[in-house]
Protein backbone atom coordinates (compact mmCIF):
# COMPACT_ATOMS: atom_id res chain seq x y z
CA UNK A 1 0.00 0.00 0.00
CA UNK A 2 1.29 3.54 -0.77
CA UNK A 3 0.57 6.27 1.15
CA UNK A 4 1.62 10.18 0.82
CA UNK A 5 1.09 12.35 3.33
CA UNK A 6 -0.16 16.40 2.77
CA UNK A 7 -0.69 18.90 5.56
CA UNK A 8 -4.26 19.08 6.33
CA UNK A 9 -6.51 21.50 7.93
CA UNK A 10 -10.52 20.95 8.19
CA UNK A 11 -13.54 21.26 10.35
CA UNK A 12 -13.08 18.86 13.20
CA UNK A 13 -11.10 18.74 16.52
CA UNK A 14 -10.60 14.92 16.44
CA UNK A 15 -7.55 13.35 16.03
CA UNK A 16 -6.55 12.74 13.11
CA UNK A 17 -4.72 9.57 11.62
CA UNK A 18 -1.14 8.98 11.94
CA UNK A 19 1.48 7.58 10.09
CA UNK A 20 4.45 5.66 12.15
CA UNK A 21 6.77 8.46 12.50
CA UNK A 22 3.86 10.35 14.62
CA UNK A 23 2.77 12.74 11.95
CA UNK A 24 -0.71 13.04 9.59
CA UNK A 25 -1.91 10.76 7.48
CA UNK A 26 -4.57 12.45 5.37
CA UNK A 27 -3.99 11.12 2.00
CA UNK A 28 -3.85 7.59 1.37
CA UNK A 29 -3.23 5.65 -2.13
CA UNK A 30 -4.05 2.08 -2.61
CA UNK A 31 -2.50 -0.55 -4.51
CA UNK A 32 -5.07 -2.35 -6.88
CA UNK A 33 -4.48 -5.64 -4.44
CA UNK A 34 -5.03 -3.37 -1.52
CA UNK A 35 -8.48 -1.81 -2.56
CA UNK A 36 -11.36 -2.84 -0.89
CA UNK A 37 -15.05 -2.66 -2.60
CA UNK A 38 -16.92 0.44 -2.12
CA UNK A 39 -19.92 0.43 -0.14
CA UNK A 40 -23.57 1.10 -2.10
CA UNK A 41 -24.71 4.57 -0.92
CA UNK A 42 -28.06 5.49 -1.72
CA UNK A 43 -30.49 8.35 -0.69
CA UNK A 44 -32.56 11.56 -1.31
CA UNK A 45 -30.57 14.22 -2.91
CA UNK A 46 -30.01 17.25 -1.88
CA UNK A 47 -31.89 19.42 -4.50
CA UNK A 48 -34.91 17.35 -4.45
CA UNK A 49 -34.29 15.59 -7.74
CA UNK A 50 -35.00 12.19 -6.41
CA UNK A 51 -33.23 9.20 -5.26
CA UNK A 52 -29.48 8.51 -6.39
CA UNK A 53 -27.46 5.40 -6.09
CA UNK A 54 -23.69 5.24 -6.66
CA UNK A 55 -24.56 1.43 -7.81
CA UNK A 56 -25.44 3.44 -11.29
CA UNK A 57 -21.62 4.75 -11.41
CA UNK A 58 -20.02 1.28 -11.83
CA UNK A 59 -17.46 1.73 -14.34
CA UNK A 60 -16.79 5.31 -13.75
CA UNK A 61 -13.99 7.02 -11.71
CA UNK A 62 -16.35 8.18 -8.62
CA UNK A 63 -15.38 11.01 -6.72
CA UNK A 64 -17.28 10.44 -3.26
CA UNK A 65 -17.21 13.92 -1.00
CA UNK A 66 -18.36 14.24 2.19
CA UNK A 67 -19.45 18.28 3.45
CA UNK A 68 -21.66 20.21 5.48
CA UNK A 69 -22.71 23.54 4.75
CA UNK A 70 -21.21 25.21 7.98
CA UNK A 71 -17.88 23.53 7.08
CA UNK A 72 -15.34 26.50 5.70
CA UNK A 73 -12.95 24.31 3.72
CA UNK A 74 -16.46 22.44 2.22
CA UNK A 75 -16.91 25.96 0.75
CA UNK A 76 -13.24 26.56 -0.30
CA UNK A 77 -12.99 23.35 -1.97
CA UNK A 78 -16.41 23.08 -4.09
CA UNK A 79 -15.30 25.36 -7.17
CA UNK A 80 -12.36 23.07 -7.90
CA UNK A 81 -14.53 19.84 -7.11
CA UNK A 82 -17.15 21.45 -10.07
CA UNK A 83 -14.74 22.37 -12.42
CA UNK A 84 -12.56 18.53 -12.30
CA UNK A 85 -16.46 17.18 -12.59
CA UNK A 86 -17.40 18.95 -15.55
CA UNK A 87 -13.82 18.95 -17.42
CA UNK A 88 -13.77 14.93 -16.63
CA UNK A 89 -17.26 14.06 -17.10
CA UNK A 90 -16.79 13.39 -20.41
CA UNK A 91 -13.66 10.51 -19.67
CA UNK A 92 -15.81 8.74 -17.37
CA UNK A 93 -15.81 10.86 -13.96
CA UNK A 94 -18.38 12.18 -11.72
CA UNK A 95 -18.70 13.94 -8.40
CA UNK A 96 -20.72 12.99 -5.74
CA UNK A 97 -21.61 14.49 -2.47
CA UNK A 98 -22.49 13.18 0.91
CA UNK A 99 -24.20 16.08 2.47
CA UNK A 100 -23.98 16.02 7.01
CA UNK A 101 -26.74 18.87 7.45
CA UNK A 102 -29.51 18.32 9.60
CA UNK A 103 -31.23 20.40 7.75
CA UNK A 104 -31.88 20.34 3.88
CA UNK A 105 -32.79 23.71 3.33
CA UNK A 106 -28.88 24.88 4.65
CA UNK A 107 -27.54 22.20 2.25
CA UNK A 108 -29.59 23.37 -0.90
CA UNK A 109 -28.41 27.10 0.41
CA UNK A 110 -24.98 26.14 -0.21
CA UNK A 111 -25.46 24.23 -3.58
CA UNK A 112 -26.65 27.43 -4.54
CA UNK A 113 -24.11 29.57 -3.73
CA UNK A 114 -21.11 27.29 -4.45
CA UNK A 115 -22.90 26.94 -7.77
CA UNK A 116 -22.35 22.91 -7.17
CA UNK A 117 -23.35 21.04 -10.54
CA UNK A 118 -22.63 17.42 -9.28
CA UNK A 119 -25.57 15.63 -7.24
CA UNK A 120 -25.51 15.25 -3.53
CA UNK A 121 -27.11 12.84 -1.08
CA UNK A 122 -28.18 14.12 2.26
CA UNK A 123 -27.50 11.96 5.11
CA UNK A 124 -28.18 13.56 7.89
CA UNK A 125 -27.56 10.60 10.41
CA UNK A 126 -24.50 9.96 8.49
CA UNK A 127 -25.52 5.90 7.96
CA UNK A 128 -24.16 6.27 4.43
CA UNK A 129 -20.58 7.02 5.78
CA UNK A 130 -20.84 4.59 8.38
CA UNK A 131 -20.74 1.87 5.15
CA UNK A 132 -17.41 2.79 4.64
CA UNK A 133 -15.25 0.08 5.69
CA UNK A 134 -13.40 0.48 8.95
CA UNK A 135 -9.89 2.41 9.12
CA UNK A 136 -10.11 3.65 5.25
CA UNK A 137 -10.93 6.98 6.46
CA UNK A 138 -11.49 9.07 9.61
CA UNK A 139 -15.11 9.86 9.02
CA UNK A 140 -15.65 12.82 12.38
CA UNK A 141 -14.54 15.56 10.44
CA UNK A 142 -15.31 17.18 7.06
CA UNK A 143 -14.41 17.11 4.33
CA UNK A 144 -13.16 14.46 3.37
CA UNK A 145 -13.47 12.54 -0.30
CA UNK A 146 -13.19 8.77 -1.52
CA UNK A 147 -11.96 7.99 -5.06
CA UNK A 148 -13.42 4.85 -6.30
CA UNK A 149 -12.20 3.43 -9.16
CA UNK A 150 -14.48 1.85 -12.22
CA UNK A 151 -14.38 -1.82 -10.78
CA UNK A 152 -15.75 -0.20 -8.13
CA UNK A 153 -12.73 -0.57 -5.44
CA UNK A 154 -11.43 2.40 -2.86
CA UNK A 155 -8.14 3.61 -4.93
CA UNK A 156 -8.13 6.90 -2.58
CA UNK A 157 -9.04 8.95 0.66
CA UNK A 158 -8.68 12.24 1.57
CA UNK A 159 -8.99 13.59 4.85
CA UNK A 160 -10.01 18.03 4.77
CA UNK A 161 -9.94 19.89 1.25
CA UNK A 162 -8.80 18.56 -1.62
CA UNK A 163 -7.88 21.23 -4.32
CA UNK A 164 -8.21 20.43 -8.03
CA UNK A 165 -4.67 20.06 -8.82
CA UNK A 166 -4.09 17.24 -6.35
CA UNK A 167 -7.74 15.81 -7.46
CA UNK A 168 -6.81 15.60 -10.76
CA UNK A 169 -3.40 13.93 -10.21
CA UNK A 170 -5.41 11.34 -7.99
CA UNK A 171 -8.30 10.46 -10.85
CA UNK A 172 -6.52 10.95 -14.01
CA UNK A 173 -4.68 7.63 -14.17
CA UNK A 174 -7.68 5.69 -13.17
CA UNK A 175 -9.63 7.04 -16.18
CA UNK A 176 -10.51 4.14 -18.74
CA UNK A 177 -9.44 6.34 -21.49
CA UNK A 178 -5.77 7.20 -20.17
CA UNK A 179 -5.20 3.83 -18.81
CA UNK A 180 -1.45 2.88 -21.02
CA UNK A 181 1.94 2.94 -20.56
CA UNK A 182 4.01 5.54 -19.14
CA UNK A 183 6.48 7.14 -21.61
CA UNK A 184 9.92 8.15 -20.38
CA UNK A 185 11.99 10.65 -21.71
CA UNK A 186 14.08 9.89 -25.85
CA UNK A 187 17.24 8.32 -24.74
CA UNK A 188 19.08 6.20 -22.09
CA UNK A 189 17.84 8.13 -19.06
CA UNK A 190 15.78 7.06 -16.28
CA UNK A 191 11.83 7.38 -15.84
CA UNK A 192 11.70 10.96 -13.86
CA UNK A 193 12.04 10.43 -10.39
CA UNK A 194 8.62 8.93 -8.92
CA UNK A 195 6.65 8.39 -11.52
CA UNK A 196 7.13 4.28 -11.68
CA UNK A 197 5.96 4.24 -8.26
CA UNK A 198 3.27 6.65 -8.69
CA UNK A 199 2.00 4.02 -11.75
CA UNK A 200 2.59 0.73 -10.04
CA UNK A 201 -0.18 2.05 -7.03
CA UNK A 202 -2.57 2.93 -9.00
CA UNK A 203 -1.74 -0.28 -10.82
CA UNK A 204 -1.94 1.05 -14.13
CA UNK A 205 0.93 3.40 -16.59
CA UNK A 206 0.61 6.87 -17.10
CA UNK A 207 1.07 8.64 -20.54
CA UNK A 208 2.98 11.54 -20.55
CA UNK A 209 5.74 14.20 -21.84
CA UNK A 210 7.86 16.39 -19.90
CA UNK A 211 10.02 19.42 -21.06
CA UNK A 212 13.94 18.98 -19.94
CA UNK A 213 17.00 20.36 -20.80
CA UNK A 214 16.95 19.10 -24.21
CA UNK A 215 13.46 19.85 -25.50
CA UNK A 216 10.31 17.87 -24.97
CA UNK A 217 10.16 14.40 -24.39
CA UNK A 218 8.92 12.07 -26.74
CA UNK A 219 7.96 8.46 -26.73
CA UNK A 220 10.75 6.67 -27.12
CA UNK A 221 10.66 4.24 -24.00
CA UNK A 222 8.19 2.50 -22.18
CA UNK A 223 7.97 0.71 -18.69
CA UNK A 224 6.66 -2.18 -17.53
CA UNK A 225 4.59 -2.76 -13.98
CA UNK A 226 7.52 -4.07 -12.70
CA UNK A 227 9.63 -0.72 -13.76
CA UNK A 228 11.54 -2.00 -16.12
CA UNK A 229 12.45 -0.78 -19.14
CA UNK A 230 10.93 -2.31 -22.53
CA UNK A 231 11.77 -0.58 -25.78
CA UNK A 232 8.34 -0.50 -27.67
Amino acid sequence: MAVLLVVLAGCSASTLPVDDAGGPAPLKSYAPADRVAMPEMAGERVDGGGRFSLKGLRGKVVVVNAWASWCGPCRAEAPGLSRVHEELRGEGLRVVGINADVSVGEARAFEKDAELVYPSLHDPQGRQLLRLPKGVVNTTGYPFTVIVDPEGRIAATRIGAIDEAELKRLVMPLLPARRGVVKTPRGDGPLPGGAVAAAQSFGVVLLFDVVGPTGLFGPSDVVSRSGSGVRP
